[in-house]
């Protein structure tokens, strides 16, 4: 009688165990799969068709004894359909964003993006002028000066020039700008709501922080004329305006490998750091920095108009309002992307 006890106990253990193994197969398989994922995960690694877009790519080998960067840059300006854009033609294929790329002889390179005010397309005003002739330049700036200056500074001075020499009549836009040094060391300004990250082995190691006012509402730098600030005042109204000073600084050293985003909120209001990691780790390695770059730009943009997608953006909007929402956020989209060699 033992000796069966023992025989069928052995029995129904050998089948537990036999079950165990079967479902923990299964579950391996799945996961590996993707099933698992959040529907905003899997949707992310869609393949998707080719939206058009803007690119430019550069590298530089040389100076083995220092840091090098590759460096590419993808974007695709929304569809403008609304009539406040009736009156007014925007100057700027990126839309109302904007971009600079400075490489410099000694293996230092300087980036940055900017995001203009779309407001100011209401008042007949171009709402890409002021993003425009920032990016510009700071780059004539990071390119003519001897001594670099740092990102915070450099944003400072060239903000000056705008605004002295009636560059830009009228706008709003913030701004990000990162310097890369040849040990390695990286340098950010940022004001407002564009965004940098770091990715090491496909995980996000750093990030600057979002300056907002409230929600939807960005620190910006303006230039707001005389006439136009009475009427505001008049009415009780006032605009967000804030100095290169206001900005947060950022200081992070970097390593071989490391991918470096540098993106305006047409990114981050769609998609999150865990989506950005799984685009990163599923493309492991980015031989092809450019082709990666052309090809993350499409899909957010893909997603931006998808009417069902979890968004961040609607998440946000369902949690301030309490209700359901869902929908991606249609939105001018750039993209600086930076690996360390």
């Amino acid at each position: 009688m033992l000796s069966m006890l023992i025989s069928v106990r052995s029995t129904r253990y050998a089948r537990s165990m036999f079950v165990i193994l079967l479902s923990l197969i299964g579950h391996l398989i799945l996961t590996r799969l993707g099933f698992y994922q959040s529907t905003s995960r899997r949707f992310f690694t869609y393949s998707s068709p080719k939206s058009s877009y803007g690119s430019q790519s550069s590298g530089d080998a040389s100076g083995a004894s220092y840091f090098t960067y590759q460096v590419a840059v993808a974007y695709q300006a929304k569809d403008r359909r609304e009539p406040i854009y009736g009156n007014v033609k925007l100057a700027s294929l990126t839309g109302e964003d904007n971009y600079f790329i400075a490489k410099k002889s000694n293996n230092r390179l300087i980036a940055g993006v900017a995001d203009g005010v779309g407001g100011w397309a209401e008042h007949g005003y171009d709402s890409s002028a002021i993003s425009r002739e920032l990016c510009n330049v700071l780059k004539e700036i990071s390119l003519s000066d001897s001594k670099t200056l740092p990102p915070k500074k450099l944003l400072d001075e060239a903000y000056k020039k705008i605004v002295e020499e009636e560059i830009v009549k009228v706008g709003g836009t913030t701004a990000i700008i990162a310097d890369f040094g040849p040990d390695g060391q990286m340098k950010v300004a940022n004001l407002g709501d564009s965004w940098c990250g770091v990715f090491r082995d496909s995980q996000l190691v750093f990030e600057t922080v979002f300056q907002t006012v409230a929600f939807n509402a960005p620190y910006q730098l303006a230039i707001i004329p005389d006439d136009v600030r009475k009427t505001a005042r008049k009415r009780g109204g006032s605009f967000i305006e804030n100095s290169p000073n206001d900005a947060d600084e950022y200081v992070f050293q970097l390593k071989p490998n490391d991918i470096i985003i540098l993106a305006t909120d047409g990114v981050t209001d769609n998609i999150d750091r865990k989506d950005m990691e799984i685009f990163i780790k599923d493309r492991e390695g980015i031989n092809d920095l450019q082709a990666a770059t052309d090809e993350f730009v499409s899909k957010v943009a893909e997603l931006s108009k998808n009417k069902m997608f979890p968004s961040v953006f609607s998440q946000e909007v369902s949690k301030l309002t309490g209700k359901p929402y869902l929908g991606g956020k249609e939105d001018d989209i750039t993209v600086v992307a930076v690996k360390v060699n």
